[in-house]
């Protein structure tokens, strides 16, 4: 009879595996549906958000008290210190910016540096909106104006140079500035426009401020670089071609 049963059974069939059947939930009734919660107005949200905040800094402010957080810097705007040192008229009003200097430079490891030429810069509009717009960015560099061309070298942080870059390359309209002048000579002259040269990062500045010079001769031109000590940029613009001309 043994021998019968074993002849029956399909050897074949057996594998190292186990087979797993599907777990089946046994019969109840479905748990009820978890209450909705409760909708509330604008007003209770926003209440409710103040308290939260509140309570969040709370909890900050203890744990700063039992030292487990470092408490943060005081934080001075260059506006609101330069309003205030210019109502006192200090001394040292002279240089506003000098409590927010060790801020960029511990986020700054670098300044980005950028250079571009324009065919034609001698437009008084043109010169004030490209020297404001430094100076408000607070950007170092110049702007080297030439019978030629003009080059505009700045340096700064990224943002800054991101603003000042779309001011040169997209705001600023160099062929209507210099339209109306020396309408005779219009069809010799190449259309005015800014192109930029080069653009990355440097490890320090080169520049203290932004300045803009008027040299007559390109010998004068370069010792306005020389004397910052990166005469290199005043030849690469001068070897610059533009592969749109």
């Amino acid at each position: 009879m043994e021998e019968t049963i074993e002849g029956k059974l399909k050897k074949d069939k057996i594998t190292i595996y186990v087979e797993h059947p599907l777990p089946i939930e046994p019969p109840a009734e479905p748990a009820p549906p978890p209450p909705q919660p409760l909708k509330l107005t604008k007003k209770e949200q926003k209440k409710l958000r103040t308290q939260r905040r509140l309570a969040k800094e709370k909890d900050r402010q203890e744990m700063i008290r039992q030292g487990l957080l470092e408490p943060q810097s005081p934080r001075c705007l260059a506006l609101k210190q330069l309003k205030i040192l210019q109502g006192l008229k200090w001394r040292f009003a002279l240089q506003p910016l000098s409590v927010n200097k060790p801020m960029w430079t511990e986020t700054l490891p670098g300044s980005s540096h950028q250079q571009s030429v324009v065919n034609d810069l001698s437009h008084p509009q043109t010169r004030f909106k490209v020297d404001v717009n430094a100076q408000e960015n607070r950007l170092t560099g110049c702007a080297v104006i030439t019978d030629e061309m003009g080059v505009v070298v700045v340096e700064g942080g990224r943002k800054s140079m991101k603003r000042f870059s779309k001011l040169m390359l997209k705001r600023i309209n160099w062929a209507a500035a210099v339209a109306n002048e020396d309408e005779e000579e219009d069809d010799k002259r190449p259309i005015n426009k800014c192109m930029q040269v080069w653009e990355g990062s440097v490890a320090k500045s080169s520049f203290k401020r932004f300045s803009v010079h008027q040299c007559m001769t390109e010998a004068a031109a370069r010792k306005v670089f020389s004397d910052a000590g990166v005469s290199h940029y005043w030849d690469l613009a001068v070897n610059f071609v533009d592969d749109d001309a």
